[in-house]
């Protein structure tokens, strides 16, 4: 662990508040609106949506954080993603306020996460990466550990409504941290021509493939709770999932710094292959699901904590941080829309919910493909 840096150490701590809050919305956001009476493939469609106005929008973001610099985008970005809630919660069917989230959930993505990102490579070193990502990833799981099964409670005993409140304010909150950090600079200014030219396009491909696996992770929350049926449940099982991953993403960290990233890359990718085949064709009862979420939770952690370390460091090395996250979210996006197009298609068609996912599976080989190369010439193996 290296808590040197004092510039990541205030990130960390505004990740974790944050995405105690974020998480939330992750867990319980597609399950609200099929509750709703709004089908699957209109859910997923509604994802789609946003991820196109999102990748339309993003140049405002852009723009945005050259002017004012990344820490105030990230502290406006914050302030944006905390109405998120509210709106979601005056969504009641198919009526305006669906169409106003879809709006505003691109919002919220675009004027967080490119200055989130740009500020956490520039801020971090290269040297130590591994080593500031494996507590980042831990206490960011540590808090979000607590979300599904508070969420859980709080819906089961006031409602929905109570729960995107709070999460509101906790998000704001995560926002005082960021107060007391430096400013950065994302690198030298370019041109849209000249970054377009000279930004190295890996991150985009491993962001691609990684927005491929996004199937996996939006189509199981689904069937999960389908299966156990309510939300304390399924909020515990998820709270189990990310508690196993906490101090696995500490360790893990140090090791890739020591020279063990491609081995713990294709350990993470195989483990996640395997867990994504065994949700799609075995887990029937809880404690299969149990038993996978054990497994996944490993996957996990190897797989973040090496995909992190080359997305990072390679940005680091990049001409300008923010204009090689812009390039890696548009591939995000892309590989995103692609999968949750295709999901909402063949369950159209009539696949089963659990087979859809298997379909994820093809994103890992495409990440693959770029971290055992970044790792082989960075001579960590």
């Amino acid at each position: 662990m290296d808590f040197t840096n004092k510039n990541v150490n205030i990130l960390t701590l505004h990740t974790g508040i944050w995405r105690f809050a974020n998480n939330i919305f992750d867990v319980f956001s597609a399950v609200y609106l099929l509750g709703l009476g709004i089908s699957f493939p209109v859910v997923a469609l509604i994802m789609v949506g946003s991820l196109i106005l999102r990748a339309l929008l993003r140049p405002l973001s852009m723009i945005l954080s050259e002017k004012i610099g990344l820490r105030k985008a990230l502290i406006f970005g914050v302030f944006v993603s905390s109405g998120l809630f509210l709106v979601l919660a005056k969504v009641h069917g198919l009526n305006f306020w669906l169409y106003f989230y879809m709006f505003y959930l691109s919002l919220h993505d675009i004027t967080y996460w490119l200055p989130y990102h740009s500020y956490y490579a520039a801020a971090g070193d290269e040297e130590n990466r591994g080593k500031q990502i494996g507590p980042l990833h831990g206490i960011v799981n540590l808090f979000r550990t607590l979300a599904p099964l508070a969420g859980g409670l709080i819906i089961t005993h006031f409602g929905f409504l109570p729960l995107y409140v709070n999460a509101t304010i906790i998000m704001l909150f995560s926002a005082v941290p960021l107060f007391y950090a430096k400013d950065v600079t994302p690198g030298e200014p370019l041109d849209w021509r000249e970054a377009f030219r000279s930004i190295d396009k890996r991150g985009l491909v491993m962001q691609m493939g990684d927005g491929l696996t996004y199937m996996h992770d939006f189509v199981w929350t689904i069937v999960l709770f389908y299966l156990v049926g309510n939300y304390v449940t399924f909020g515990g099982l998820v709270t189990f999932e990310l508690l196993s991953t906490t101090i696995l993403c500490v360790v893990l960290g140090y090791y890739v710094d020591k020279g063990k990233g491609k081995r713990i890359a294709t350990i993470g990718l195989f483990l996640t292959g395997i867990a994504i085949l065994a949700r799609g064709l075995w887990v029937h009862t809880v404690p299969q699901v149990i038993i996978i979420d054990v497994l996944i939770a490993f996957a996990a952690t190897f797989y973040s904590s090496s995909f992190s370390v080359a997305f990072y460091n390679l940005a680091k090395e990049s001409r300008n941080t923010l204009w090689f996250h812009f390039f890696g979210e548009v591939g995000w996006d892309l590989g995103a829309m692609i999968s949750l197009t295709l999901a909402a298609l063949l369950f159209w068609l009539g696949m089963p919910l659990r087979f859809i996912i298997l379909f994820s599976i093809s994103g890992l080989f495409i990440v693959y493909h770029v971290l055992n190369k970044f790792y082989l010439k960075n001579e960590i193996n």
